[in-house]
């Protein structure tokens, strides 16, 4: 159990969302696209730093009803494991939601706010 270790120096992979915003309303989906060194090869999953799907596509579709956590990362072939990235869903009819990706100190903070 757990996230292995893996090669020294190797790039991590990126995992990205089609809609890079939090929270998703809680009847949506998401799909997670995991990238990395190019090289042919099945992506691992991680769900809480549990592999939870081995040998799997380069991207997944995610919803609240998924019952193992919340908290993703990848690691596709060649490539070192991926930042973790944490979804959260809302029951509200209106959400203001923020970008997924960090920001650093002084960057402009975008908002949306979505019905």
């Amino acid at each position: 159990a757990g996230i292995p270790c893996h090669p020294a120096g190797a790039q991590p992979s990126q995992l990205t969302l089609d809609a890079p915003w939090m929270p998703v309303f809680r009847w949506e989906e998401v799909t997670l696209t995991c990238r990395g060194s190019g090289a042919p090869g099945p992506t691992d999953w991680y769900i809480n730093k549990q592999l939870w799907w081995q040998a799997g596509s380069h991207h997944i579709r995610v919803s609240e009803d998924n019952p193992r956590g919340s908290t993703y990362q990848c690691r596709s072939s060649g490539a070192g494991l991926s930042p973790p990235v944490t979804l959260s869903f809302s029951n509200d009819w209106l959400v203001l939601q923020v970008p997924v990706q960090a920001l650093l100190e002084g960057d402009v903070l975008p908002l949306r706010c979505r019905a």
